[in-house]
């Protein structure tokens, strides 16, 4: 964003040769947060983003299950098509930073409802599973990452005090999602069969539009308060009086230049805080007309110019890597997600391995996304504490080794009551750890780096996801059994957990002997 900007009517006047056009800034001691207001319907959209994209994602053990009936491949191969579709949501990125600083999320949120439910009505008339590895895999996955990324950037800027609360808030969509998509899924493709079932699906994904319509950019929103301020300000210490002649062909230019308050410019520097007096922006031309522009106490509508003095935001920031703390996070992220992943895309398979139908096998999904849901909102309230926030990244750390041992238990089950009871415990711990990363990342790298480096984390992420599923579905088989994808994703668990926990280790001691260093000094 740029520091300051002319307004784009062109308003000024000449004295002689001069010109002596004043342009408009928004004047702002710090970076404004919002941290309420518009962000609760920031908070709203990317709500319903997460249901959304959440509630299907949670559905591709159901969607696994109808591949696999109707094109008859191997676990493996069919496990590609869901697999495909989640790890290039992820994946891009990279590419969803790019376009959000060159554009906006709200833009490319509302591209990515377009791009999804096309796919979906593709998928729909697919004649075979290569097919929907392209229109469902591929072209579906790119659409979901237009969709998903910027759902979660946006809440991260939007809030500082309460950003916590507001990702637990926005995240636990997902849960919801888990807790309604599966029975949206499985009723629609029991009534309308695999065709009208994808359909439903893409009436359900064209909502991300009205999603995507809520993500007002943040620039616009701190013009529209600064907006508001200036004009509460001005009614309590302002007079403008303008005198106009009649047939004054600069008359309507003056009215509209007063009026307009989206053409102003954000001033990023530190300004000074006494109030200056403002000169008269126009003078009169005696022949023509006479212009008067008084004002008691400055308003700030009218500032001098000024050079900017920050940069533009990079667009791409791959730099971040060389931070061995965050590269950490990202490989724990990278190991979690491919046991994550193929829990979820073989937990309904698994269930029906023990004897159970597949509503039953359904309500698995469902029940680790309820549970899913409250970890989220409870770890946003609870690790928002001030007593707690300082131990916020070590706690996530604690919570990535109960997940890990969570995932093995879940083979361990004899009972469909047993399992059922372990799912809930499973969504709980996953809804706390998948909700607060992108504030770890806050308290890693700082707010102003948090959509570039969210965008490199979910690529890693996507990596994980690629893997996991088709690996899993591998070893299915290769046995016939659905318990080793749990084995293994529990082992990935525990070695990122490990990643993560010797990071924070190295951290601790070079604070401390930061620390140390200034005592000596």
């Amino acid at each position: 964003m740029e520091d300051e900007e002319k307004t784009g009517n062109g308003t000024g006047r000449q004295e002689g040769s001069k010109d002596i056009s004043p342009s408009i800034y928004i004047e702002r001691e710090e970076v404004v947060v919002p941290d309420g207001g518009w962000g609760w319907f920031i908070v709203f959209g990317s709500f319903l983003c997460h249901f959304i994209i959440g509630g299907m994602d949670r559905s591709a053990g159901l969607l696994y299950l109808y591949f696999l009936e109707r094109f008859r491949q191997s676990a493996a191969t069919t496990a590609w098509a869901t697999t495909i579709a989640s790890a290039i949501r992820l994946m891009l990125g990279p590419l969803c930073s790019f376009l959000c600083n060159k554009f906006s999320c709200r833009h490319v949120v509302i591209v990515g409802s377009l791009i999804l439910t096309v796919t979906f009505i593709m998928t729909a008339y697919a004649p075979n599973l290569w097919t929907v590895f392209v229109t469902f895999g591929f072209i579906g996955g790119f659409g979901r990452s237009l969709a998903y990324a910027p759902a979660v950037m946006i809440v991260g800027i939007y809030f500082n005090k309460k950003r916590g609360i507001a990702v637990g808030l926005a995240t636990s969509g997902v849960g919801f999602g888990s807790f309604a998509a599966p029975v949206i899924v499985e009723m629609a493709f029991h009534f309308y069969g695999y065709s009208g079932g994808f359909y439903i699906l893409a009436g359900f994904a064209i909502n991300l539009c009205i999603a995507g319509m809520l993500l007002r950019p943040l620039q616009k929103q701190r013009l529209l308060m600064a907006f508001d301020k200036r004009k509460k300000g001005c009614k309590d210490s302002c007079h403008v009086q303008v005198l106009l002649k009649e047939n004054d062909n600069e008359a309507p230019m003056v009215q509209e230049y007063l009026s307009t308050k989206l053409h102003v410019a954000e001033k990023e520097e530190q300004l000074s805080k006494s109030q200056e007096k403002c000169k008269s922006a126009m003078n009169s031309n005696p022949k023509n007309k006479e212009i008067e522009i008084e004002q008691n106490s400055c308003c700030g509508i009218f500032r001098s110019k000024s050079k900017p003095e920050h940069p533009r935001n990079k667009y791409l920031e791959l730099s971040l890597l060389k931070d061995f703390r965050f590269l950490s996070f990202c490989l724990a992220i990278m190991l979690f997600t491919l046991a994550f992943k193929s829990a979820f895309v073989f937990l309904p398979a698994y269930g029906k391995q023990l004897g159970n139908t597949d509503m039953e096998s359904a309500y698995l999904v469902i029940i680790t996304g309820a549970f899913d849901a409250v970890g989220r909102v409870f770890s946003g309230v609870v690790l928002d504490l001030k007593k707690v926030k300082r131990f916020r990244v070590y706690i996530y750390n604690i919570i990535m080794f109960l997940v890990g041992g969570v995932s093995f238990v879940i083979p361990m089950t004899g009972t469909y009551t047993q399992l059922f009871v372990v799912c809930g415990l499973y969504g709980l711990l996953i809804g706390i750890f998948i909700s607060q990363k992108s504030v770890i990342l806050v308290d890693l790298l700082g707010a102003e780096k948090l959509i570039n480096s969210f965008g490199l984390l979910i690529c890693f992420q996507g990596v994980g996801m690629l893997i996991g599923p088709p690996f899993s579905g591998f070893l299915k088989d290769i046995n016939g059994q659905y318990e080793n994808a749990f084995y293994v994703g529990g082992s990935s668990m525990f070695l990122g957990a490990l990643i993560l926990l010797t990071s924070n280790i190295r951290h601790l001691m070079l604070t401390r002997k930061g620390q140390c260093n200034e005592k000596e000094h």
